[in-house]
């Protein structure tokens, strides 16, 4: 992902102090990511619960993001996310298209290269110190052609990694990531790994430096 390059206030948030992450005791991977001497790292706080997503209704993808949401949400034991769809883009925590990305001079963008398909997720840090701007975006296209044999499985993993992004696993190196975890950058598991549930538990269990900026 590409971010501003801006010096940031750490904000700690609450950790679940009172509940153990039930998978904490298997080997995570890296979520933060570093710019310059912080640690950026973000998760959805129960306020911003459930996160709206926009997909166009006449999406290849809506089908496939359905299933990441599920995903997703059951990897969490006491529903620290939970995500709904909303028909207006404009009132969308995270957007997500079937085109290549547009990435303009202040985003940073996390990559994922499967062989039938590309993924992008945008994120771009707001204004104030310790804030993220919303909305998230995340662009998954065909590498060659839409109707290549597989896309259908390549679409499938690849909204499944991007919206792992979303969720807040923005190491830029994908660093510690294998292919049997869903968030290696060139992933190949359709599915969650127990590493990949480990790391987003520990991630919704440990204080976070990035909160959503305020809305207009």
């Amino acid at each position: 992902m590409r971010r501003t390059a801006s010096a940031l206030a750490l904000l700690a948030l609450a950790a679940c102090a009172d509940i153990v992450p039930p998978r904490a005791v298997l080997t995570n991977y890296e979520y933060a990511a570093i710019d310059g001497l912080d640690s950026l790292t973000f998760k959805w706080r129960p306020s911003d619960l459930p996160v709206k997503i926009y997909v166009a209704d006449n999406s290849p993808l809506r089908p496939h993001l359905v299933t990441a949401i599920d995903r997703w949400e059951r990897a969490f034991l006491y529903g620290e996310f939970r995500a709904t769809l909303v028909a207006d883009s404009n009132a969308a925590d995270i957007i997500v298209r079937n085109t290549p990305s547009f990435v303009n001079g202040t985003a940073r963008a996390l990559n994922a290269f499967a062989t039938q398909c590309i993924g992008e997720t945008n994120f771009e840090l707001g204004t104030a110190a310790g804030t993220l701007q919303l909305p998230w975006r995340i662009y998954v296209w065909p590498a060659s052609s839409a109707t290549a044999p597989g896309i259908e499985t390549c679409y499938s993993i690849t909204v499944t990694h991007e919206l792992g992004h979303a969720l807040g696993i923005i190491s830029p190196g994908h660093t510690g990531a294998t292919p049997s975890d869903v968030m290696y950058r060139d992933p190949v598991l359709d599915g969650l790994s127990e590493r990949d549930v480990s790391t987003i538990e520990r991630l919704y269990h440990s204080p976070t430096s990035l909160i959503p900026a305020p809305r207009p």
